[in-house]
């Protein structure tokens, strides 16, 4: 009888001619990964070092726009005072005008109540006195004839009055009564006569 182990030939060794794939780190271009090594270094201290310079350069504008503005609250301070005085300049130098013609104003008509006082003849006395832009007009009455004469020659004589002109002269139960117009001057520093606006 003839047995045949079917066991032993299910069970083969593995055949030594196959072999497990082996890396040979060794000898698998070290050269080239110092390199790759290197580049990679170079390359990050290159973006390190711009990155600073990059930042640096952030923080230096940075400063400067934070010294710009508050250069620019100082001016616009500045200026604001700078406004707020010419506003009170003008302000004082509009008050000091009005002031001023309104002394001139009151000045005016009292010199010249004052020269027609000092030209008024005897026996001639004034009803009525205007005064219109620079013309002043005057009437009244008089005793005589000559009262009138004599008051408009003292007009014309003084000085102080242009272009004295005799109105309307007829006689009443009074006397006589007359009117005429005329125009001030005042003398200014160098003695020329100036002629004055006035306002009744």
């Amino acid at each position: 009888m003839i047995k045949i182990n079917l066991l032993a030939e299910k069970k083969k060794k593995p055949s030594k001619s196959r072999r497990e794939p082996r890396f040979d780190v060794e000898g698998m271009g070290s050269g080239r990964n110092i390199v790759l090594v290197g580049v990679l270094m170079i390359g990050v201290l290159a973006a390190g070092g711009w990155w600073w310079t990059l930042n640096q350069s952030i923080n230096d504008w940075q400063a400067r726009i934070e010294a710009a503005d508050q250069e620019l609250i100082r001016l616009e301070a500045a200026i604001k005072k700078s406004e707020e005085f010419e506003a009170q300049k003008n302000l004082l130098t509009r008050k000091i005008a009005l002031i001023t013609d309104l002394k001139k104003r009151q000045t005016v008509p009292v010199h010249i109540m004052d020269q027609i006082s000092r030209s008024l003849p005897d026996f001639l006395w004034l009803e009525n006195m205007s005064a219109n832009s620079n013309r002043i007009t005057i009437s009244g009455k008089a005793t005589t004839f000559a009262a009138v004469s004599n008051f408009y020659g003292n007009l014309s004589d003084s000085g102080f009055f242009q272009g004295v002109e005799l109105g309307r002269t007829f006689e009443v139960k009074a006397g006589v009564a007359f009117s005429l117009t005329c125009q001030f001057a005042i003398q200014d520093a160098a003695g020329q006569q100036q002629t004055s606006g006035v306002q009744g």
